[in-house]
């Protein structure tokens, strides 16, 4: 007698929610099969938010957060944070890697998965090839390590236009590279330091260090790729604190602000100004109140705003919160720890909640559900 088989699709949402309990689940059904993967990619949605990648993790540590955010790390992933491969990032649901050898290979990798997409090597840049010859005898690993600062693709390798930007060097310029290229390619019209990119809306944006925003032009059908100033002038500029793009669920952008301000202890706290831009009235809006969202702000990773009931889940994401990365950053030059914290919006306060042993770790937010599916 035939025995027929069962899709995990076929069974009720709430026996899968029973099942699946904790983020290392997920992480554990993703890696069996794509049927796994897929069937429970529909279940994290439901119950989980975001992914926190964490560069040096312990086992006490990955139970520590494994039901409240999904922990990812290059041990989990099998691949090692170590001298042969280092963790630069992470775009569209793969993560950006450099290969820690001449000629220092750049690749986009899904985790779970065997997707690999390569990418022009660090040395195609005339940077590296300058940095590598001043320093012949004792080469600096961690100026290649953080060479590239962050990078964004646009949605699918597999279209014709697929493209990569990114954030280079300290001094944090542009260049891409499209579909078969051999080196990647600077884009000079931004002649100021990059604070963030994003693709969005089917384009890319840059923002600079004095809130300029630019579009950058990057189809294979322009002989001339260019960065073209987005819009007039904003209520952030010539602000010279850190700027993030962050993405919206119904294709919409903002640009967060990350301040200081001395408190009454006469020590600096973090705080946060958003703002909105409608294209029908070309104007800048501030947001006044996070209610009903929560925010993921990192330099190297994703920053998304995601829907968050009042109680938040699990008691855990709160709404009217922005969750980011502090400390010293590793993609602007800093070599000190770095720390989890959220930003209570109505409150001002800051709460941190996780700390790293390691000192050198490197943390980002990672968009689960491009992870899981596909």
């Amino acid at each position: 007698m035939a025995v027929s088989s069962l899709s995990w699709s076929e069974f009720l949402p709430e026996l899968l929610d029973a099942v699946l309990n904790y983020a290392r689940d997920f992480q554990t059904c993703a890696t069996v099969c794509s049927t796994w993967r897929d069937s429970s990619s529909a279940v994290y949605s439901r119950k989980f938010d975001s992914f926190l990648f964490v560069s040096h993790v312990s086992s006490d540590e990955d139970i520590l957060f494994s039901d409240q955010f999904g922990v990812l790390s290059p041990g989990y992933l099998g691949f090692s944070e170590n001298r042969q491969t280092w963790v630069c990032g992470g775009t569209q649901g793969f993560l950006l890697t450099v290969t820690a050898s001449y000629p220092f290979e750049v690749h986009l990798r899904k985790p779970f998965t065997n997707s690999v997409t390569s990418l022009p090597p660090l040395i195609s840049f005339v940077d590296v090839q300058q940095l590598l010859q001043s320093q012949a005898t004792f080469p600096d690993s961690e100026a290649l390590k953080h060479f590239v600062k962050k990078a964004v693709s646009s949605t699918s390798s597999l279209e014709a236009d697929w493209a990569v930007l990114v954030i280079y060097n300290n001094d944090r310029k542009l260049a891409f590279c499209r579909r078969g290229d051999k080196q990647w390619t600077d884009l000079e019209s931004v002649t100021s330091s990059v604070d963030d990119i994003v693709f969005c809306n089917g384009l890319f944006f840059a923002i600079d260090r004095f809130g300029e925003i630019y579009h950058c032009e990057l189809s294979p059908n322009n002989p001339n790729p260019k960065a073209i100033p987005f819009c007039s002038a904003s209520p952030f500029r010539y602000d010279t604190c850190r700027k993030y793009f962050a993405e919206l669920g119904y294709n919409g952008l903002w640009v967060v602000l990350k301040k200081l301000e001395l408190n009454d202890d006469c020590d600096f706290t973090t705080y946060f100004e958003i703002y909105e831009f409608s294209s029908k009235t070309n104007e800048w809006t501030k947001v006044i109140s996070l209610r009903g969202r929560a925010l993921f702000v990192s330099t190297q990773g994703r920053c998304i705003a995601i829907s968050a009931g009042e109680n938040g889940y699990r008691g855990y994401i709160e709404d009217n919160s922005v969750y980011f990365i502090d400390g010293d950053d590793p993609s602007r030059g800093g070599s000190g720890p770095q720390n989890l914290s959220v930003f209570e919006w109505e409150s001002k306060k800051n709460i941190e909640i996780y700390k790293p042993r390691s000192w050198n770790c490197q943390m980002f937010w990672l968009t689960p559900t491009d992870f899981l599916q596909g």
